[in-house]
């Protein structure tokens, strides 16, 4: 939690924001204990494993295969590294034959798409817990602005503003609704005409065979 909200910011927060920060946190600490990385046992053990299932790819050492293999899953988790094995040998992976062992390259790949999700959300939580503190400011902002509005006097002190500003201004004059004569205005009325929308059912094949 400190590498996102350091402490005596976060004791700071309004309790709403403080809520959600300790939500967060919980969920990062959730998050980075998935991704800890895997034992380097348990990529020897998957490594034997693809060997033991699949061919060898031509012209490839298996001494070297194995190194190669351990630093690509030096910071993978255990879970996704026993994960993305099953995938190679349940034949889940799309561009994989099922004959050769995967290069380590095809399962980096398979495996860090298994985690991209986690990822993901870890960064997105961290955008989040970092703004949290701008949300709270605006939010404060927006309630003094508030305060400020319904005081009498600043309210007093506007209509004094605007009306200094029109002083001189020629006033405004605007169409009055219902201003005509009730004898003009039904003349009017009979002018105008009323739309007609005749049937046109019987034009239909459904009105021409009723009339049949």
């Amino acid at each position: 939690m400190f590498d996102l909200i350091a402490k005596d910011q976060f004791d700071r927060l309004p309790e709403r924001y403080r809520e959600r920060a300790r939500q967060i946190a919980l969920r990062v600490q959730e998050i980075d204990r998935l991704l800890a990385p895997a034992a380097p046992e348990t990529i020897r053990d998957t490594a034997l494993r693809l060997i033991g299932q699949f061919r060898p790819q031509p012209g490839v050492d298996v001494a070297a295969f194995g190194r190669e293999f351990r630093g690509v899953c030096a910071d993978l988790p255990e879970w996704t590294v026993c994960e993305a094995a099953n995938d190679f040998i349940a034949g889940r992976v799309a561009n994989h034959t099922g004959q050769f062992v995967p290069t380590c390259a095809e399962f980096g790949k398979q495996a860090r798409a298994i985690i991209a999700p986690f990822h993901a959300e870890r960064c997105a939580l961290r955008i989040e817990a970092s703004r949290l503190f701008d949300r709270a400011a605006d939010e404060k902002r927006r309630a003094m602005i508030a305060i400020e509005r319904a005081d009498p006097a600043v309210k007093a002190r506007v209509r004094a503003i605007v009306a200094e500003a029109r002083a001189g201004a020629p006033a405004r004059v605007g169409f009055l609704h219902g201003s005509l004569d009730p004898q003009v205005q039904a003349t009017l009325d009979a002018m105008k005409k009323t739309p007609q929308h005749p049937s046109k059912i019987s034009k239909t094949r459904i009105g021409k065979d009723d009339r049949r």
